[in-house]
């Protein structure tokens, strides 16, 4: 079943297809490890936004080929606007295939090279674009952003990169993120899309 959803994710991001509503209710709850939360905030290629000592910490585990993904990220700005006490943490998690990985080494490379502070920007440009997002496309985002390309191809074809990516992907399969987007709010873990209201129900039920 989980396969078959992955697939799925995979075909309608490589064809364009129409993507498919969001359900009714939220993805459930599943209690993880602290140990595990906080292996995800000590990941070199996670990005914090938002408050940086938020009193809530909402971690999502992404992939720039998945069209739920791409609807959280298009929510992003509204729910950082909505909520200034919380800790937003991207995760790059490339799942979908050789181009989300290509697009994904180029995204940390940028992140590498110009730091946390620069990243939403080009985290909302690749999830704008239409179609499939590889690396090919992702440099061209990164030149308009007025990237430095020749250091940004080092930078992503670096052993550096390369672990950073391993890192992520083990520590995405601990926590039993079999789909994207996967999510962390506070020690509760929720796999698949979530609207912005819906992540803003958890991240109230993590406040108590």
């Amino acid at each position: 079943m989980i396969l078959s959803r992955r697939s799925l994710l995979a075909g309608l991001a490589l064809s364009g297809a129409s993507v498919p509503a969001f359900a009714q209710s939220a993805p459930e709850g599943q209690l993880v490890p602290i140990e595990l939360v906080e292996d995800s905030l000590a990941l070199p290629s996670a990005v914090k936004l938002g408050h940086q000592h938020g009193d809530v910490i909402m971690v999502e585990y992404f992939d720039y080929n998945c069209p739920w993904c791409k609807k959280s990220a298009a929510d992003l700005p509204a729910l950082l606007k909505a909520e200034p006490d919380l800790t937003y943490v991207l995760v790059n998690f490339a799942v979908l295939g050789i181009p989300s990985v290509t697009a994904t080494k180029a995204a940390l490379a940028y992140l590498q090279l110009y730091g946390p502070e620069a990243y939403l920007p080009l985290h909302l440009a690749l999830f704008k674009l239409r179609g499939t997002v590889d690396g090919a496309r992702a440099v061209k985002e990164i030149e308009r952003l007025g990237g430095d390309i020749k250091r940004l191809e080092e930078a992503a074809n670096s052993e550096r990169t390369t672990q950073w990516m391993k890192d992520t992907l083990k520590l995405g399969d601990s926590l039993g993120f079999t789909a994207t987007p996967s999510f962390l709010v506070a020690t509760q873990s929720y796999v698949g899309g979530m609207t912005l209201a819906q992540k803003r129900e958890a991240i109230a039920q993590a406040r108590g």
